[in-house]
């Protein structure tokens, strides 16, 4: 991942829905150009990593997930 600030805040929340649509382009056959539907695949897949507890991102800005990405609460004295 290529950016201006890049930290352990946004790598993952970012890297892994890009990935999805590289992935979404390379496994699928040259003849499957339909862009909706791979939008629709790729929102269905942000929303799987957002409840398995990864931080991914919207790519389209458009998607919805039921659900909020919640991080573990770590308290200090558990460090």
């Amino acid at each position: 991942m290529w950016g201006e600030y890049a930290d352990n805040t946004n790598v993952v929340a970012t890297t892994w829905p890009r990935a999805s649509a590289v992935a979404e382009r390379l496994w699928s056959a040259q003849t499957v150009v339909d862009q909706a539907d791979a939008e629709r695949r790729i929102s269905l897949l942000q929303c799987r990593l957002v409840r398995r507890g990864i931080p991914a991102m919207p790519i389209n800005g458009a998607s919805f997930c039921p659900q909020e990405f919640v991080p573990p609460y770590n308290p200090p004295w558990q460090n």
